[in-house]
């Protein structure tokens, strides 16, 4: 589920399933013109490190398993801060990588 301020999603409930969210559009799409939307694929392996992993490659930093879910929902956050200000979709490592330098490291 996704509003204009607040971004939430299961992402336990959805690695149960097999699905990780794994990144997020800006812009408008014919499908949803008013909201954004949220990339989902098919998670085989390693569920339960999925998230943890994909932020070690993006930034090379080793989350612990408790904060992930919350980072990589305020990477989403962060992205669609970034697209919105830019007026184009940027990828989601960028974004990652943007979001560690000028957010998570001065908290």
């Amino acid at each position: 589920m996704t509003t204009n301020n607040d971004l939430q999603i299961n992402f336990e409930n959805l690695l149960k399933l097999g699905y990780a969210v794994i990144d997020i559009r800006y812009k408008d799409y014919d499908l949803c013109p008013d909201s954004h939307k949220l990339v989902i694929a098919r998670v085989d392996s390693d569920r339960d490190e999925f998230y943890q992993d994909m932020l070690k490659q993006y930034t090379a930093i080793e989350f612990k398993a408790n904060e992930v879910s919350e980072i990589w929902t305020d990477i989403l956050k962060h992205k669609v801060k970034m697209s919105s200000v830019l007026s184009r979709d940027i990828s989601i490592k960028v974004a990652a990588l943007d979001y560690i330098e000028t957010v998570y490291t001065k908290r």
